[in-house]
C-alpha cells in the first residue's frame, strides 16, 4: 500500500498545491535558511557559541539553517483555493481528511480489504477522492514542518545538547509518515474497486394511477 500511496501522492499533488505558491514558499525559505546560517555563521567567529570542533559546528549550523527554511516553507499557505463546487459560503466543505470519509466508505480503507457493495459506488467514489485531497494537504504541511523538527533534534545532537533517546522522535515521525501514505493507498485501492463496478440501474417510480372521470 505504501508504494501505492506514494504513486498517488506525486500523481496528484499538483492537484492540491498551487505550483506557484510552492515556488513562493520555497523562495522565502531559501532565504529564512541563509539567513540563519549566515547569522549563526558570524556568532560562531565572533563568540564560538557552539563550543565545539568547526567540522561538528558547520554540520549542526547546516541542519539548523535547514530546519529554519522548512518551518518557514510550513507556515507559508500552499494550497490551491477551493473549488467553487465543493464550498459553502465560501467555507471548504469537510476539509479535514479524518472527516472527509463517511462511515461507509471508512470500511473499505481498513488494512484489510473489503468488497464494495454496489449501493456504496457513488459514495466511496465521491469521498476517497476528498480524502485523497486531505491526506495529500495535510502531508504537504506536516511533512516540512516534522523534518524541521527532526534537522533541529539532529543538529543539536551534533553539538552534543540533546540526548540519544529523543532522536526516537525522528523515528516515530517516520512511521506515521509511511502509515499516512499507506492510508492513501488504501483509499486508491478503495476508489479503483467502486470505479469497478457498474452502476445501479435507477427503478422508474410506480405510475399513479388515474382516477376515473364522472
Amino acid at each position: 500500500m505504501f508504494t501505492l500511496g506514494w504513486q498517488v501522492f506525486r500523481r496528484h499533488v499538483t492537484d492540491v498545491l498551487d505550483p506557484a505558491r510552492v515556488r513562493r514558499a520555497a523562495r522565502w525559505s531559501g532565504f529564512a535558511a541563509v539567513v540563519a546560517l549566515v547569522g549563526m555563521a558570524v556568532l560562531e567567529a565572533r563568540v564560538d557559541w557552539t563550543g565545539t570542533t568547526p567540522v561538528r559546528s558547520v554540520v549542526a549550523m547546516v541542519l539548523l539553517a535547514l530546519g529554519v527554511g522548512l518551518l518557514t516553507f510550513a507556515c507559508i499557505p500552499t494550497w490551491r483555493p477551493p473549488d467553487p463546487s465543493t464550498t459553502i459560503n465560501g467555507r471548504q466543505v469537510r476539509p479535514s481528511w479524518q472527516l472527509a470519509a463517511r462511515g461507509a466508505t471508512q470500511l473499505y480503507v481498513q488494512r484489510r480489504p473489503v468488497p464494495v457493495l454496489p449501493e456504496h459506488r457513488d459514495i466511496v467514489r465521491t469521498d476517497t477522492v476528498l480524502l485523497r485531497r486531505g491526506l495529500i494537504g495535510m502531508l504537504a504541511r506536516t511533512a516540512p514542518l516534522a523534518t524541521a523538527g527532526a534537522s533541529a533534534l539532529v543538529g543539536g545532537f551534533v553539538l552534543g545538547e540533546v540526548p540519544q533517546y529523543t532522536l526516537l522522535w525522528v523515528g516515530l515521525w517516520a512511521l506515521q509518515f509511511t502509515e499516512h501514505i499507506s492510508h492513501l493507498g488504501r483509499s486508491e485501492r478503495a476508489r479503483l474497486a467502486a470505479e469497478s463496478l457498474n452502476p445501479i440501474p435507477e427503478t422508474p417510480a410506480p405510475e399513479t394511477p388515474t382516477r376515473p372521470t364522472s
